[in-house]
Protein backbone atom coordinates (compact mmCIF):
# COMPACT_ATOMS: atom_id res chain seq x y z
CA UNK A 1 0.00 0.00 0.00
CA UNK A 2 1.41 3.20 -0.85
CA UNK A 3 1.17 5.43 1.72
CA UNK A 4 4.14 8.32 0.69
CA UNK A 5 5.01 9.95 -2.72
CA UNK A 6 8.03 11.13 -3.75
CA UNK A 7 8.12 13.66 -6.36
CA UNK A 8 11.02 15.31 -8.50
CA UNK A 9 10.67 18.84 -8.88
CA UNK A 10 12.01 19.73 -12.76
CA UNK A 11 9.78 18.12 -15.36
CA UNK A 12 7.83 16.49 -13.09
CA UNK A 13 5.67 19.67 -11.43
CA UNK A 14 8.08 22.56 -12.52
CA UNK A 15 8.18 23.06 -16.70
CA UNK A 16 11.80 23.29 -17.95
CA UNK A 17 13.79 23.06 -21.24
CA UNK A 18 17.62 22.52 -21.12
CA UNK A 19 17.74 23.70 -24.52
CA UNK A 20 16.77 27.58 -23.89
CA UNK A 21 19.89 27.88 -21.00
CA UNK A 22 21.90 26.18 -23.89
CA UNK A 23 20.94 29.01 -26.37
CA UNK A 24 21.17 31.48 -24.15
CA UNK A 25 25.03 30.58 -23.22
CA UNK A 26 25.55 30.25 -26.79
CA UNK A 27 24.56 33.47 -27.77
CA UNK A 28 26.79 34.94 -24.55
CA UNK A 29 29.81 33.37 -27.04
CA UNK A 30 29.49 29.85 -25.39
CA UNK A 31 30.12 27.06 -27.82
CA UNK A 32 28.93 23.24 -27.62
CA UNK A 33 27.11 24.32 -24.12
CA UNK A 34 25.35 20.77 -24.28
CA UNK A 35 28.84 19.19 -23.89
CA UNK A 36 29.34 21.07 -20.15
CA UNK A 37 25.81 20.56 -18.98
CA UNK A 38 22.09 18.59 -20.26
CA UNK A 39 19.64 17.19 -18.51
CA UNK A 40 21.10 13.89 -18.43
CA UNK A 41 24.59 14.39 -17.89
CA UNK A 42 27.13 17.65 -17.21
CA UNK A 43 30.46 18.34 -16.24
CA UNK A 44 32.07 18.35 -12.40
CA UNK A 45 31.13 22.20 -12.20
CA UNK A 46 27.28 21.78 -12.27
CA UNK A 47 27.41 18.83 -9.93
CA UNK A 48 29.20 20.86 -7.09
CA UNK A 49 26.38 23.25 -7.61
CA UNK A 50 24.13 20.81 -6.86
CA UNK A 51 25.52 19.86 -4.24
CA UNK A 52 25.81 23.24 -2.54
CA UNK A 53 29.74 22.70 -2.78
CA UNK A 54 30.24 26.28 -4.39
CA UNK A 55 28.99 29.66 -4.11
CA UNK A 56 27.18 31.61 -6.02
CA UNK A 57 30.12 33.93 -7.08
CA UNK A 58 32.44 30.62 -7.15
CA UNK A 59 30.14 29.74 -9.60
CA UNK A 60 29.86 32.33 -11.84
CA UNK A 61 33.88 32.55 -11.43
CA UNK A 62 34.37 29.16 -13.37
CA UNK A 63 31.74 29.79 -16.19
CA UNK A 64 33.94 32.73 -16.68
CA UNK A 65 36.44 30.39 -18.40
CA UNK A 66 33.79 29.66 -21.38
CA UNK A 67 32.39 33.42 -21.54
CA UNK A 68 33.85 36.42 -23.03
CA UNK A 69 35.55 38.38 -19.93
CA UNK A 70 33.47 41.33 -20.02
CA UNK A 71 30.58 39.16 -19.10
CA UNK A 72 28.63 40.20 -16.18
CA UNK A 73 26.81 38.24 -13.28
CA UNK A 74 23.40 39.34 -14.39
CA UNK A 75 23.93 37.59 -18.04
CA UNK A 76 25.14 34.44 -16.44
CA UNK A 77 22.38 34.27 -13.91
CA UNK A 78 20.16 34.69 -16.84
CA UNK A 79 21.38 32.55 -18.97
CA UNK A 80 21.76 29.62 -16.39
CA UNK A 81 18.08 30.20 -15.71
CA UNK A 82 16.48 30.33 -19.16
CA UNK A 83 15.64 26.59 -18.96
CA UNK A 84 13.24 27.72 -16.05
CA UNK A 85 9.61 28.24 -17.90
CA UNK A 86 7.25 28.09 -15.22
CA UNK A 87 4.48 26.27 -13.88
CA UNK A 88 0.95 25.05 -13.90
CA UNK A 89 -1.21 25.90 -11.50
CA UNK A 90 -3.40 22.88 -11.52
CA UNK A 91 -0.59 20.50 -10.68
CA UNK A 92 0.41 22.76 -7.67
CA UNK A 93 -3.47 22.28 -6.52
CA UNK A 94 -3.33 19.01 -7.33
CA UNK A 95 -0.38 18.57 -4.88
CA UNK A 96 -2.69 19.77 -2.20
CA UNK A 97 -5.02 17.70 -3.11
CA UNK A 98 -2.96 14.75 -2.96
CA UNK A 99 -1.27 15.77 0.33
CA UNK A 100 -4.96 15.29 1.90
CA UNK A 101 -4.45 11.12 1.22
CA UNK A 102 -0.56 10.61 1.30
CA UNK A 103 2.19 11.91 2.62
CA UNK A 104 4.34 14.00 0.47
CA UNK A 105 8.00 14.61 -0.68
CA UNK A 106 10.18 16.28 -2.80
CA UNK A 107 13.74 15.20 -4.16
CA UNK A 108 15.44 17.09 -6.10
CA UNK A 109 18.71 18.26 -8.32
CA UNK A 110 18.90 21.98 -8.31
CA UNK A 111 20.66 25.03 -7.02
CA UNK A 112 20.77 28.06 -5.18
CA UNK A 113 20.03 30.64 -8.29
CA UNK A 114 17.62 28.75 -9.77
CA UNK A 115 15.76 27.73 -6.34
CA UNK A 116 15.67 31.35 -5.42
CA UNK A 117 13.48 32.25 -8.85
CA UNK A 118 11.33 29.50 -9.13
CA UNK A 119 10.42 29.42 -5.26
CA UNK A 120 9.39 33.29 -5.53
CA UNK A 121 7.35 32.30 -8.53
CA UNK A 122 5.37 29.71 -6.87
CA UNK A 123 5.07 31.01 -3.44
CA UNK A 124 3.27 33.99 -5.44
CA UNK A 125 0.63 31.51 -5.75
CA UNK A 126 0.94 29.07 -3.20
CA UNK A 127 3.40 27.99 -0.33
CA UNK A 128 5.58 25.65 -1.63
CA UNK A 129 6.56 23.78 1.07
CA UNK A 130 3.66 23.57 2.96
CA UNK A 131 2.65 21.29 0.15
CA UNK A 132 4.77 18.30 1.85
CA UNK A 133 5.95 17.02 4.80
CA UNK A 134 9.55 17.56 3.83
CA UNK A 135 11.44 19.00 0.91
CA UNK A 136 14.92 18.00 -0.13
CA UNK A 137 17.05 20.27 -2.79
CA UNK A 138 20.59 18.90 -3.85
CA UNK A 139 22.18 22.02 -2.51
CA UNK A 140 21.07 22.44 0.58
CA UNK A 141 21.65 18.48 1.24
CA UNK A 142 25.06 18.22 -0.05
CA UNK A 143 23.94 15.27 -2.56
CA UNK A 144 22.37 14.41 -5.44
CA UNK A 145 20.45 12.03 -7.49
CA UNK A 146 20.86 9.30 -8.55
CA UNK A 147 23.45 9.28 -5.31
CA UNK A 148 21.58 6.34 -3.12
CA UNK A 149 22.53 8.05 -0.12
CA UNK A 150 20.99 10.78 -1.16
CA UNK A 151 17.63 8.51 -1.42
CA UNK A 152 18.07 6.80 1.69
CA UNK A 153 18.82 9.64 4.02
CA UNK A 154 15.23 10.67 3.52
CA UNK A 155 13.83 7.57 4.09
CA UNK A 156 15.74 6.73 7.13
CA UNK A 157 14.75 10.77 8.17
CA UNK A 158 11.28 10.31 8.42
CA UNK A 159 11.11 6.08 8.65
CA UNK A 160 9.38 5.48 5.39
CA UNK A 161 9.32 1.87 4.16
CA UNK A 162 10.09 1.96 0.66
CA UNK A 163 7.15 -0.94 -0.39
CA UNK A 164 5.35 2.13 0.68
CA UNK A 165 7.05 4.79 -1.00
CA UNK A 166 6.34 5.75 -4.92
CA UNK A 167 9.05 7.64 -6.95
CA UNK A 168 7.77 10.27 -9.61
CA UNK A 169 11.15 11.45 -11.98
CA UNK A 170 11.67 11.72 -15.48
CA UNK A 171 14.97 10.63 -15.63
CA UNK A 172 15.75 6.98 -16.23
CA UNK A 173 18.92 6.70 -13.85
CA UNK A 174 16.88 8.64 -10.73
CA UNK A 175 14.44 6.19 -11.56
CA UNK A 176 16.65 2.97 -11.74
CA UNK A 177 18.16 4.20 -8.07
CA UNK A 178 15.25 4.63 -6.56
CA UNK A 179 13.85 0.91 -7.87
CA UNK A 180 17.76 -0.31 -6.30
CA UNK A 181 16.14 0.70 -3.02
CA UNK A 182 12.87 -1.08 -3.61
CA UNK A 183 10.97 2.16 -3.99
CA UNK A 184 7.98 1.82 -6.25
CA UNK A 185 8.29 4.39 -9.31
CA UNK A 186 6.97 5.97 -11.87
CA UNK A 187 9.12 7.62 -14.83
CA UNK A 188 7.37 10.18 -16.24
CA UNK A 189 7.66 10.32 -20.30
CA UNK A 190 6.88 12.27 -23.23
CA UNK A 191 3.53 15.06 -22.98
CA UNK A 192 2.32 12.62 -19.92
CA UNK A 193 2.11 15.24 -16.28
CA UNK A 194 1.09 14.10 -12.66
CA UNK A 195 -2.61 15.72 -13.73
CA UNK A 196 -2.83 11.81 -15.86
CA UNK A 197 -1.22 10.03 -12.65
CA UNK A 198 -4.35 10.94 -10.13
CA UNK A 199 -8.04 10.31 -10.33
CA UNK A 200 -8.46 13.87 -7.94
CA UNK A 201 -6.21 13.02 -5.06
CA UNK A 202 -5.53 9.40 -5.26
CA UNK A 203 -3.31 7.31 -7.16
CA UNK A 204 -4.81 5.58 -10.58
CA UNK A 205 -4.87 1.86 -9.77
CA UNK A 206 -2.94 1.16 -13.02
CA UNK A 207 -0.32 3.32 -11.85
CA UNK A 208 0.87 1.40 -8.80
CA UNK A 209 0.36 -2.48 -10.97
CA UNK A 210 2.75 -1.17 -13.45
CA UNK A 211 5.13 -0.19 -11.24
CA UNK A 212 4.88 -3.20 -9.22
CA UNK A 213 5.73 -5.19 -12.37
CA UNK A 214 8.69 -3.07 -13.68
CA UNK A 215 10.11 -3.29 -10.01
CA UNK A 216 10.41 -7.02 -10.32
Amino acid sequence: MIKNIIFDFGGVIYDIDHSLSKKAFEELGVRDFDHLYGHRKQVELFEKMERGELSEQQFRQSLRQYVPQHTIDADIDRAWSALLLGFDTKRIDLLEEIGKNYHLFLLSNTNNIHARQFLEEINAYKDFRSLFVDVWFSHEKGMRKPETVFYQSLLQKHQLLPRECLFIDDLDVNILAAQRLGIHTHYLQGHETILDLFNGGEIINSLILNSASSDR
